[in-house]
């Protein structure tokens, strides 16, 4: 009992741990692969080394560093299937397949580059509906867990 209690009162009074992860979106354009890398809590990727591979080769074809946005420009020539990935700090590291699109001019390049962002940082925010919904998971396995053990415990009186 005073082991469940402790555990949950840590739980409950610990500050957050900083977990986060990199995300990373990219397109191509004929000319340059351009995207944009953040982490989980939406702060920019800075100042990251990211490179980009031609599908079944191993040597990367061009790299570089995200700037004080997250954002990259790589200038690459040749019409190719691009995998970029991005190695950031304490381990942590992301793939793409950079998208081809056909851009009639760099304003429209643009404007779905900043499309792609907007959708991508919609796709990998943490809503509350998240958080809720793994509090009550755990809570769910704890009254199974307390369920079985009082369970027992009945079995052993009888």
């Amino acid at each position: 009992m005073k082991k469940s209690l402790f555990l949950t009162a840590l739980c409950l009074f610990s500050q957050g741990v900083a977990a986060h992860s990199l995300y990373l979106f990219a397109q191509y354009d004929g000319r340059q692969i351009s995207g944009k890398s953040y982490y989980s809590d939406m702060t920019p990727a800075r100042e990251t080394y990211i490179e980009a591979y031609r599908r079944g080769e191993k040597e990367p074809a061009v790299f570089g560093k995200t700037d004080e946005k997250g954002e990259f420009r790589l200038p690459v020539q040749g019409d190719a299937v691009f995998e970029v990935v991005i190695e950031g700090a304490e381990g942590h590291r992301a793939t793409t397949v950079a998208e081809k699109i056909e851009a009639a001019d760099s304003n429209r390049g643009n404007e779905l580059l900043l499309l792609r962002e907007d959708i991508n940082h919609l796709k990998d925010k943490i809503y509350l509906r998240d958080i809720l919904g793994g509090i009550g998971y755990i809570v769910g396995i704890a009254g199974l867990l307390f369920g079985l053990k009082a369970g027992r415990k009945k079995q052993e009186k009888s």
